[in-house]
């Protein structure tokens, strides 16, 4: 990696930058919002400087797909407030307010707890294991992608994949029985 700040910013761009869209694509951005949203993030990672902090090149790509998680959850925070009717539809200011009132604040907890949960088991899986599972399941990577990033073999991957499948399975059933999700 280079050591220049500037340098370092422009071979992020070209080796990371069509993945993290992916990311904030599968997370939910619209696509015309995707590229911004990930050059606000390589533009905070370079006004952080945290290429001269960061060591190794996995904690680099690790912090910036943080930073564009947290890029979109600003995202659609401002979305969701300047979700204003459609002057071109015809919505009663009734539906707009029935609209806005249907955020249950319980299900939202249960939901966050739920994710908690589902993070808790990934955290538990092996390394080897999760970095594959969270690009397959979570980032929508196909096998082959997976591959080429890691640098394994198909076989290993596929391997990989089934073998965290099974045990977020096993887990994952396990704490539904005992009714801790």
């Amino acid at each position: 990696m280079p050591q220049d700040k500037d340098e370092l910013l422009q071979v992020l761009i070209t080796k990371y930058a069509q993945m993290y869209m992916k990311l904030a694509y599968a997370i939910g951005v619209p696509y015309d919002d995707v590229e911004d949203i990930v050059m606000e993030a390589f533009w905070s990672f370079y006004r952080a400087d945290y290429g001269g902090k960061l060591e190794s090149e996995k904690a680099i790509k690790v912090m910036l797909a943080r930073i564009v998680e947290n890029k979109c959850i600003d995202y659609f925070r401002k979305e969701k407030r300047s979700i204003k009717p459609n002057e071109d539809e015809d919505v009663s200011e009734l539906e707009y307010v029935a609209d806005l009132s249907t955020y249950d604040p319980l299900q939202s907890v249960i939901s966050r707890e739920s994710c908690g949960q589902i993070f808790e088991v990934l955290d538990g899986l092996r390394e080897s294991w999760k970095d594959v599972t969270v690009m397959y399941f979570i980032q929508g990577f196909t096998t082959e992608e997976i591959c080429e990033r890691l640098e394994i073999t198909n076989d290993m991957c596929r391997s990989r994949i089934s073998r965290a499948r099974k045990y977020l399975r096993e887990n994952l059933k396990s704490r539904m029985d005992r009714g801790h999700l």
